[in-house]
Order: structure tokens, then sequence, then C-alpha cells
């Protein structure tokens, strides 16, 4: 109720008090004929759109797709295509347009095969990565006896590698495709993310290779060995053809320790980015032993650098605080702060004060002017309050019809045009000034199409207005029953959900994780019977209320185990087995060392980013010193 109400309202102010869509029935028969549609009544649709298309509109493109699938269904072909050709001489902006051009396809491909392939080759031209359709088209090919053409065009897709190959490749003779083929076929395998698939067709055509391309043949081996992590044997493979930098980052990762220096040792630093990169990460693994002079002799002959220098100083100086040097570290950290400015340095000058018994409250106070990681940090270490950011309440843009659109598919709550409409904005969003674009969000963020608002205002300069759409609190029920349920902090939840998904429900990632809480398939299998969720497919996991309910016990569990949020965070990105190695190793005196010290790069972020947004979610909820103690506050450390 508050959704609709808060829509009409807004529709008052865009299109004036003379003339309100929101209640004019108009809308209603557009309404009416698409549900009429979705339920196979063609009659009953066409006879709706036919009345809402009589006078005057907003969304007469989208009246005219649905009547032009209406009237296909009837069938009544004519009338169809003359509505599809309608939006293609009238709407060529449309955001329907591409589907419309699909749907003039379907229905041309039933009575006029000839002109269909004309309409599709056409498409291909400016749509040339839809093999979905390509696949149609190659079909057809064969059937009017375009033999070569349609053999070319299932080669086509099946060299592309995504999901139509497979397909594809029951039309051709996969075993006589050339070398060269095989090898687009595999770095497109790559591209997609298929590691193994591409490292077995590669491996199984090498031999017929001709010399010309037996360097990308194992160029591609190794890279698909090394994305699998099969580190030992892509340093193999590497160094088969020269390939210096990757041979020594494979023979690191796989613990070849003295195999990498004298791979690292062939290598100048000065002339090379990738090289002066493995020297630091050399110098990593010196300190991570315990050997710190030599880490600090490598991480010094970086200083002058011209690529890592920064990098290299800031190790130095960590280096120093971690082993109790704070009047050294103090010094670096200055340095840095003063040529660089990151908040980075200045927080670790406050911490090398404090260590050495001296007042740090200022650079505290500050830290705390900003709203990042370290200002969180910051607030937890002087034991103040974040200031609260109230929601703020926005103005509505006028005279904007993309915005009017949008309304009026709000209010009559159609979702799929509500997508089309709304990514239509997002991918055009230059076009706008910042105050449609911001208003657009606040539509989005009541219609809980949370991904769509968090683009859109992200896209806007941040202030205390677009807070709230930034970290909006979405699936508010079934977050606060996973946090009610399992004794967890629903703002950790909508944190977790914020940076892994960006609240998109079907994410997908390229490890197989899933859903707005990224879970591994295994992982949901584990815990379903606990939350009493069935996961009986893949497709289960997709769903919000599972996904966040077995998501929220998950990390419920990680805490509980780990009695420490950053580790628990660190441990749902890089497994508890992991971080528990890395506690046991280096025995941090304090939870902020820890954090900075992570040795994955990308699980170091991720904490940062999932704490950050933590504390600006608390900043909409009336902070407290709980909210802060409550994600740094570690019984472990």
């Amino acid at each position: 109720m508050r959704l609709r109400i808060l829509i009409i309202s807004l529709l008052l102010v865009l299109v004036g008090a003379g003339y309100c869509h929101a209640a004019d029935a108009l809308y209603l028969h557009l309404k009416e004929g698409r549900a009429a549609l979705n339920n196979n009544d063609y009659e009953k649709a066409v006879a709706e759109l036919s009345v809402f298309l009589e006078k005057p509109n907003l969304l007469a493109d989208y009246a005219l797709l649905w009547r032009a699938k209406a009237y296909d269904g009837l069938p009544a072909r004519e009338k169809a295509l003359s509505d599809i050709h309608q939006i293609k001489n009238e709407f060529p902006n449309s955001p329907l347009l591409k589907n419309a051009l699909q749907y003039e396809i379907k229905i041309e491909t039933k009575s006029n095969s000839e002109r269909a392939l004309m309409l599709i080759e056409k498409y291909l031209k400016d749509n040339p990565d839809d093999n979905a359709l390509r696949l149609t088209y190659a079909k057809m090919l064969g059937d009017h006896g375009r033999e070569q053409d349609s053999l070319r065009e299932f080669t086509h897709i099946y060299l592309s590698g995504g999901p139509s190959s497979a397909e594809a490749a029951k039309y051709i003779d996969t075993a006589s495709l050339s070398p060269s083929a095989i090898l687009t076929r595999a770095k497109n395998l790559i591209g997609k993310f298929r590691y193994k698939d591409a490292e077995n067709e590669l491996m199984a055509n090498i031999s017929r290779a001709p010399e010309s391309l037996k360097r990308q043949y194992t160029e591609n081996i190794a890279m698909a060995l090394f994305r699998q992590k099969n580190y030992k044997e892509a340093a193999g493979y590497f160094n088969k053809i020269g390939m210096s930098y990757f041979e020594a980052r494979c023979l690191f990762r796989a613990g070849m320790y003295d195999k990498f220096r004298e791979k690292l040792a062939a290598l100048d630093p000065n002339s090379d980015r990738k090289a002066a990169e493995l020297t630091l990460i050399h110098g990593l693994y010196y300190r991570r032993s315990g050997d710190t002079d030599k880490a600090l002799a490598v991480f010094t002959s970086l200083r002058g650098n011209q690529f890592v220098a920064e990098e290299a100083l800031w190790h130095i100086g960590w280096t120093m605080f971690l082993t109790g040097k704070y009047s050294d570290s103090y010094k670096i950290f200055n340095t840095l702060h003063t040529k660089y400015g990151a908040s980075k340095y200045l927080y670790w000058m406050a911490r090398a004060l404090e260590n050495k018994k001296e007042d740090p409250s200022a650079l505290y106070k500050q830290l705390t002017a900003g709203d990042d990681f370290y200002a969180f940090l910051s607030y937890y270490k002087t034991g103040s309050r974040p200031s609260l950011i109230p929601q703020a309440e926005l103005k509505a843009a006028r005279d904007h019809d993309e915005l009017k659109r949008l309304s009026i598919l709000l209010e009559l709550n159609i979702d799929d045009a509500i997508k089309t409409e709304s990514l239509y904005i997002a991918k055009h969003a230059q076009m706008y000034p910042a105050n449609v674009m911001l208003q657009a969000a606040v539509m989005l963020n009541e219609a809980a199409m949370y991904r769509h608002s968090i683009m859109l205002a992200g896209g806007v300069q941040y202030s205390a207005k677009t807070h709230w759409l930034l970290y909006p609190y979405g699936h508010k029920t079934t977050v606060d029953e996973a946090a009610r349920r399992f004794s967890i902090n629903p703002l950790l939840i909508l944190s977790v959900i914020r940076e892994e998904s960006r609240f998109q429900e079907d994410a997908f990632s390229p490890a197989g994780a899933i859903g707005l809480m990224q879970l591994m398939p295994q992982t949901a299998q584990k815990y379903s019977g606990v939350v009493q969720e069935r996961i009986d497919n893949e497709g289960d996991i997709f769903n919000a209320r599972k996904n966040i309910l077995i998501g929220g016990y998950y990390v419920s569990q990680l805490v509980k185990e780990m009695r420490c949020v950053p580790a628990a965070v660190a441990s749902y990105n890089a497994g508890e087995h992991i971080v528990y190695k890395w506690l046991e190793a280096w025995h941090y005196k304090a939870v902020d060392e820890f954090i900075e010290d992570i040795p994955y790069d990308e699980t170091e972020k991720y904490v940062k980013r999932v704490l950050k947004t933590y504390f600006q979610y608390t900043r909409e909820s009336n902070p407290d010193g709980e909210a802060v103690n409550f994600a740094f506050d570690c019984q472990m450390m």
C-alpha cells in the first residue's frame, strides 16, 4: 500500500495536476490486455490493447508488441506484422525494438521462411552474439538446401563455446575441424571460464597443430591450467615457451620457492612492471616466513622503483609495525600519507602512536570525518558513534517521458516491462541529468528492484540523499527472519548480500556460486536440512528466501565458530580452513592487523568492502557503540 501511494504521488508531480496517467482508466486497458495475453486469451488481449491504442499514451510500443503477440496467437499474421512494423517505424529508440525484431522473425519463420532468412541476416549483423537465433538460422539454411552456409553457421556457433555450441556440435564433424579452429574455440572457452574443456581440447589436438600454432596452443594450455590452479603443471608449459613471468607466478603459488627465486633472478624489476610485482611478492614470502631482514632488503631495493615504489614503502612500514618498531613505522606511514593521502596510511600512523603510548586521538578524529573502512575502524578505536543518516525526502523530477513511462509501469506492476524500462534508463544514464537518475533510483528502490536502483544511484554524486538508495534494506522480511532464527545481526546479512550480488537474485559466478548470497551448491545442500529449506536442484538455490535463510545460517555459524566477524567474513570468501591456517601461522595482536595482512588480495578487499557496507547500514539505523563493537570485538585475537 505504501508503494502504491508513493508512486501515485510521484505521478501527480511528474505529469501535472491537469493530466494524471495513473488515475486515467486508459492504462487499465494496457494492464488488462497484458494479463489476457499471459492467460492466452488472445481476443480479449487484442480488444483491451486496441482500446488503449485509440488514445495518445506513453506506452504505445509496449501495447503494440503485446497486441502483435495476441494477433499471432489468434492467428492473424498480417495484423501482427503490422504492429511490429509500426514499432520499427515509429519507435526506433524503443527499449523493445530488439524484442520486436525477434518476434517479427518468429512470425515470418512460420509462413515466409525466405523473408525470415533475410530478416535474421540483417538482425545478426547488428547482434552477432545472439547464437540462439543463429542456431535457428543455421537450421533454416539447411532446410533450404544451403548446406555450406548452414555448416558455416553451425561451425561459428560451435567455435564460440557458448550455451548453443553443444547443440551446434550435432550438425558438424568436430573431428575434422582445423587446428586453427580448435584454437579459436579453446580461447573462447577460456573466455567463458570453461577452463577444463579448453585444456582437454587443446591437449587432444596439439600433436596435429602446425609449428606456427604450437606456441599459441602451449600458451593457452598453460593458461587453462593456471586458471584451474594446477600451478606446477602450468609452470612447465609456460617454461616451454619462455613466459618467465607466468612461470614464476606458478612456481610461487605451487610452493616451489627455490625455482621461483631462480626464475626471478633472470627478470629485471626496473624495466618490467610484472617483474617488479613478483619481486614484491618475494619480499612478502620472506616476511611471512619470519625472515624480516631479507624481506626488508627486498622491499628497500624497490623504494625507487618506477612501478611499485608506493607498495614497497608501505611494506617496509608494515613490516616494521608488525615487528614492534612503531617509531620507524610511524615515519614511513607519515611519508606515505603526505605523498599519497590515503586514509589507510593515516590510520596506521594513529595505531603506531597508540602502540607507542602516545595520543592518537587527533588522527582518529580526522579519520572519522570520512566514511570508508578506516573511518569505521576509527569509531571502534575511539568508542564514538557514527552519525545517523536519515532517509531524505527526494523531490520528483519533472518533464521526462522516460520516468513517466517507468512510473506508470511501476504502478501497473508489470515486472518484465519494469525491468526492460529500468535497464534502458540505466544503460543510457549519460543522456539524462542527475536529478532524473536519482528519481529513477527512488522509484526502483520502492519497487524492490535494488540492483538497478544501486546502479543508478551510483552514477550520481554521493550525498546523504543517495545513501539510503546505495544501501537498501532489501528482502527485509526474510533477512529479519534469518537474523531472528539464527541469532545474527541482520545488517551483516544485508552487507554480504550487497557485496556478493548487489541484490541480483539470478547472480551466477564463474566458480558456480548462486543467487543473492552467492552460495556454492554443496554449501546450500549441506545446510538446507538444518534450515528446513528443501533444495532439489541448483534452480532452488536461486530462490531468494531459500538463499537468504541458508546463507544467513552459514554466516551465523561462521561468526559463532570464528568468534570474530572479520574472520567469519574472510572465511565466507576464502574458506574457514584457510583462515584458520592464517591465524595459527601469524598470531595477530589485534583484529585490524589481521584484516590488513590477509594474504589473499581478493579476500582482503572483500572483507573491507563488507565491513564498510555494514558500517554504512549502521548509519541508517540509529548507530550505537554496540553495532560498531559487534564488527570488531574478536575473542580469538
